[in-house]
């Protein structure tokens, strides 16, 4: 009889060509990031200080001019633009001062409350009129070691392109809770298992294509228009920010919406500070508005 001859099985050689790709995108992207942060951390301190004269010399000039002045609305234009120049180089410093962040133990609970209560968040409101905004917070959250600011600005940033992904009506929700994580997610090779916060912010926009999906962490890398809408670079300092607190970062996009899970590590320390701190029936009062 003659020998048998078995069908190569290319399922497993398929699988690990594909792993071979996802290992080469990420590195590529990992490298892509580190590149542009040396770039950004040799102009970024030299521009900040070209740009301190423009910020703050307006201000001097508006002292000395009548409110009739037709010198006032250029001048109050210059100053706008330069504080906008000014975003862009804070987001530079946000991504090139890595692990230089002061960080201390908080509940994000408290955190996502008092954003959503801030000046900031009610510009937004008032930006996208149309956009409901909803809070689902676990009232048993575990607490975590981070840099309250980075994470603030980190929100702020998903919440704002959360709202923009929203044509017409739509809701964003931000919600919180805890997950135990033992398995791989979507761009990581391995992932540290144990207890995590995960902070999550979704919109029921349109979505993110696939081919933006894979580029979408990349400084300057933006549908909109940068210095109107953004600086080109808030999801790049979400995923900084993400990577200083040793955390990971997953995005589940389809048709039908966009969600950022973020996932940070737990520590069983109890918070040392009240000054943030609000009560517990605050933000579960406002769970129940399910409206801000």
């Amino acid at each position: 009889m003659g020998e048998v001859r078995t069908k190569p099985d290319i399922t497993e050689h398929l699988k690990a060509e594909g792993e071979k790709k996802k290992l080469e995108t990420q590195l590529h992207r990992a490298q892509k990031m580190e590149a542009m942060g040396l770039m950004a951390g040799s102009v970024a301190h030299d521009l900040n200080n070209i740009l301190s004269g423009i910020v703050s010399y307006p201000d001097l000039l508006l002292m000395n001019l009548s409110e009739d002045s037709p010198l006032r609305k250029p001048i109050k234009t210059i100053k706008e633009a330069g504080m906008r120049a000014a975003d862009v180089i804070e987001d530079l410093m946000t991504i090139t001062r890595g692990g230089f962040c002061n960080k201390k133990i908080l509940n994000l609970n408290v955190l996502v409350v008092n954003y959503m209560n801030c000046i900031e968040n009610r510009k937004i409101k008032r930006t996208y009129p149309f956009v409901h905004f909803e809070m689902d917070l676990n009232p048993d959250l575990l607490n975590v070691m981070g840099s309250p600011t980075h994470i603030k600005k980190t929100l702020m940033n998903l919440i704002t392109n959360a709202a923009e992904a929203i044509s017409e009506s739509g809701t964003v929700t931000i919600s919180t809770m805890n997950q135990y994580l033992d398995q791989r997610l979507e761009g990581y090779e391995d992932v540290r298992i144990g207890e995590y916060v995960v902070l999550a912010v979704a919109d029921d926009g349109l979505g993110i294509s696939p081919v933006d999906l894979e580029r979408i962490f990349e400084p300057f890398y933006t549908k909109k228009v940068i210095g109107r809408s953004g600086t080109g670079l808030g999801l790049a300092v979400v995923w900084n920010t993400v990577q200083d607190h040793d955390g990971y970062i997953n995005v589940r996009s389809n048709e039908k919406g966009t969600t950022f899970d973020l996932y940070f590590p737990v520590t069983r320390e109890k918070a040392t500070y009240e000054e943030e701190e609000i009560p517990l029936e605050d933000y579960l009062v406002a769970m129940e508005r399910r409206s801000l």
